[in-house]
């Protein structure tokens, strides 16, 4: 039992029942009814909450309409159940401590734990990275000193970069590092997964112009998917049937643009990189097909002759 349940269970019983009594909460939670009154000083407060002693009946209630914890515990439950899923991959946070979570376990309310092994996060497939190098590109982070690493590349080409690390990302359950390269002299995404050596350095990280942090925002949010980058083109893609349906309940960009015709729907975003666009309309099979722009066009077609050869 903690504080924080003991506060949740102050508010939601003032809210339900329209008063409470520190004898009635004190013998709820085995303590000592000065420990529940310091609770409702906490709650007025840290909270605002609008809580009064009523003399007539003898017990406290809210004078007014209090909404600050509405759902606070289903909220608590989900994030609880969230992170405790996250860890137990184990890819996904490769760095955690079980104390964490323990304290997290103890804030739930009693009668909701029961139901917390009855909710869960289906979490799609993850790669497995050193935790050694997590921590590196952390410490290069709070350090503000250059990262150097040793990365193979998709076509199994291996190249020793000196990075300065902007972002650190899950994505779809991998995790990347956006980063200044000091040899390309440009922002860059890297798969963690792909680095197999890390050496933190003593070279600080260098003082950029005045437009790096503009850029640096662009480059995170300008196009579509983790290969970041500025926008080369509007991907214009269609779908049909049951694909159809699917997309508009999806939001692949938050500058993208969904119009409903009479037998497909058409989604247009932006793009700098064709790669996941292309494994994205390739998933919905022969329920989507690109239209713009020609690039895109014909990698998809390529891919589909690529792929028919293996039938």
């Amino acid at each position: 039992m903690s504080q924080t349940e003991r506060i949740l269970y102050l508010d939601r019983q003032m809210r339900r029942n329209k008063k409470i009594t520190v004898e009635k909460v004190a013998e709820h939670f085995e303590v000592s009814t000065r420990q529940i009154k310091r609770d409702i000083e906490y709650l007025r407060d840290r909270f605002n909450a609008p809580i009064i002693y009523d003399r007539q009946i003898k017990a406290y209630r809210y004078e007014d309409i209090f909404e600050t914890l509405v759902f606070a515990d289903q909220k608590l439950i989900m994030f609880y159940v969230a992170m405790k899923s996250l860890t137990e991959s184990g890819h996904y946070i490769p760095v955690y401590s079980d104390e964490i979570i323990g304290k997290l376990s103890n804030d739930v309310p009693k009668d909701y734990k029961s139901i917390c092994n009855k909710i869960s996060y289906q979490l799609p497939r993850s790669d497995t990275i050193n935790a050694d190098f997590f921590i590196d590109i952390c410490d290069s982070m709070r350090e503000k000193k250059c990262l150097k690493i040793t990365y193979i590349n998709i076509k199994g080409e291996t190249s020793e970069r000196i990075i300065e690390i902007e972002q650190l990302i899950n994505y779809d359950g991998s995790w990347y590092i956006v980063c200044f390269d000091e040899k390309r002299k440009n922002l860059r995404t890297f798969n963690i997964a792909r680095i197999k050596k890390t050496n933190l350095t003593n070279i600080s990280f260098q003082k950029h112009d005045e437009n790096y942090e503009k850029e640096l925002s662009q480059y995170l949010s300008d196009s579509f998917g983790i290969f970041k980058g500025k926008m080369k083109n509007i991907a214009i893609i269609h779908f049909y049937d049951t694909a159809s349906e699917i997309i508009k309940t999806q939001n692949w960009h938050p500058n993208q643009l969904l119009k409903v015709f009479e037998n497909y729907t058409e989604l247009r975003l932006p793009i700098a990189d064709y790669t996941e666009v292309l494994s994205r309309i390739i998933a919905f099979g022969s329920k989507s097909k690109p239209i713009e722009p020609p690039e895109l066009v014909e990698l998809w077609k390529n891919e589909i002759i690529e792929m028919s050869k293996n039938i």
